[in-house]
């Protein structure tokens, strides 16, 4: 898990060419920060994810993770 974090971090860091690659990125990042209970960093994290899909091509991803981390 936090080898993924890690390598998720520097993808976002390093920077990805398209903006549905990066959103995904920050989604799957924000799901590891979701599962070691890090809501305000997810909570950040799922906001810019949302803002890059400008085609709305992570919707339901989006409002699903968003559901889950109401449980939280």
């Amino acid at each position: 898990m936090t080898a993924a974090e890690k390598s998720f971090k520097k993808a976002i860091q390093l920077g990805l060419s398209m903006d549905h690659d990066l959103a995904m990125a920050k989604m799957s990042l924000a799901g590891i920060l979701m599962q070691k209970r890090r809501k305000r960093e997810a909570t950040a994290l799922l906001s810019e994810a949302k803002k890059l899909d400008k085609h709305g091509m992570l919707t339901s991803q989006l409002k699903t993770m968003q559901q889950q981390m109401k449980k939280i």
